[in-house]
């Protein structure tokens, strides 16, 4: 059985994306005269925005972490342009995946505004059959990864047998498997692989070539 549609992850799997939001969280953070000495050990690009400030804040107040998540969305969302560029042969595998006739989604923790500006930057929007961000549904509660991934599948109509979500991190994994779906795990990006292995994905590839070849073969 041939793969059909690709659910891809967007940071670290797509964009290597750090220094844009290590810096709008560490502008926000100055912004409100807070301090974290343990920032560099912290701080993980993938979580979604909130999981990450109360990762930073963990004896925040549940009130000034919102507005914590309020300062670093007015740096990172507002941003005319980005520094984030595509990690060396994604494009060209994008390129080839959708000349083969795959179908492309893109499933992120990354709000729809600066998702929607990353993509179009670096120029792969009309490669997009769709972008799932955790606010595309309602702006103030936003949907899991898992949730996001259901719903891609679901407005996809591809059969759960011929759709693969490709990933840099365990939560990938975890939100393909609890949708019935099977997994990539690529170790580019910001996830360990030691994490990767642990959550047991089909496959786990080191380039963006060894994805090409996977999808291109019957499963």
């Amino acid at each position: 059985m041939m793969i059909e549609a690709l659910f891809f992850d967007f940071d670290g799997t797509i964009g290597a994306t750090e220094v844009d939001i290590r810096a709008a969280w560490l502008s926000a953070i100055n912004k409100l005269e807070l301090e974290c000495k343990d920032f560099d050990r912290i701080f993980r690009v993938g979580p979604p925005v909130r999981d990450t400030a109360a990762m930073l804040f963990p004896e925040m107040p549940s009130e000034e972490l919102a507005v914590l998540v309020t300062a670093y969305k007015s740096f990172y969302d507002e941003a005319e342009i980005y520094q984030a560029v595509p990690y060396p042969g994604v494009e060209d595998m994008l390129h080839k995946l959708a000349e083969n006739g795959k179908k492309i989604y893109i499933v992120t923790n990354k709000r729809i505004k600066p998702l929607l500006k990353l993509v179009r930057q670096f120029d792969l929007l009309p490669l997009c059959h769709g972008l799932f961000a955790p606010d595309i549904v309602d702006p103030d509660n936003h949907m899991s990864k898992t949730e996001l991934l259901a719903l891609a599948v679901r407005i996809s109509g591809c059969s759960h047998e011929r759709a693969l979500m490709i990933g840099d991190t365990e939560l990938d994994i975890h939100a393909a498997h609890t949708n019935g779906i099977a997994a990539c795990g690529v170790t580019w990006g910001y996830g360990s692989l030691k994490n990767l292995q642990t959550a047991n994905p089909e496959f786990i590839v080191d380039t963006p070539q060894d994805l090409t070849w996977i999808t291109s073969v019957k499963q």
